[in-house]
């Protein structure tokens, strides 16, 4: 009887097993081949980015979970940049914005250049500023997420990201472990 009940369960098993290579390769055909193989730097299809909502000055309110703390605008940020990059980096406006819950905190710089051809410049710039082998940042990484070059960078504790959108250079930095969800909300709100 022992034998009996083995094949019963080996039989089971296969068939269940079978079904499942039978429903798997059929859900697998019907994904389109482009989302099959996804590079590594993709954003995946399915993810949907909620933009933060602005405030009267045009900063996100929030990103992710983290409220806004505290700004500066205008002559005051400006200042601030050219202390942080020194000279040759022209802007005509900008903010800073600092970020924080009882979890983790970020900061966001946005930089107004004169036009986009200009805050391209000024990312390429800062991309090959840092390099490789810079002491203050490490393993700088480009990615490319709906068509826009993102880098990746880490740094003093946090997670550092900077693309250009429009005639904006964007500068976020944020801790790890909400380093994704800032990101995403802050992704389509600069514009």
């Amino acid at each position: 009887m022992s034998i009996r009940y083995f094949l019963w369960v080996l039989v089971a098993a296969l068939a269940f097993f079978g079904v499942y290579l039978i429903w798997s390769g059929q859900s697998m055909s019907a994904t389109p081949a482009a989302n099959r193989n996804p590079s590594p730097n993709a954003v995946p299809a399915n993810v949907t980015i909620v933009p933060a909502s602005l405030t009267k000055d045009g900063m996100p309110a929030k990103l992710g979970a983290l409220s806004l703390t505290q700004s500066a605008i205008g002559a005051s940020a400006l200042a601030e940049f050219a202390q942080l990059h020194g000279k040759g980096f022209d802007l005509v406006g900008g903010y800073r914005a600092d970020y924080a819950d009882g979890n983790g905190k970020a900061t966001l710089w946005v930089g107004q250049a004169k036009d986009a051809s200009v805050a391209q410049a000024m990312l390429d710039a800062m991309a090959q500023k840092i390099g490789p082998n810079n002491a203050m940042f490490q393993n700088l990484q480009p990615l490319d997420i709906s068509g826009r070059t993102l880098y990746e960078a880490d740094g003093q504790g946090q997670k550092h990201f900077f693309y250009a959108v429009n005639d904006k250079i964007v500068w976020l930095a944020a801790d790890p472990v909400q380093a994704a969800d800032v990101l995403h909300s802050l992704w389509s709100a600069v514009k």
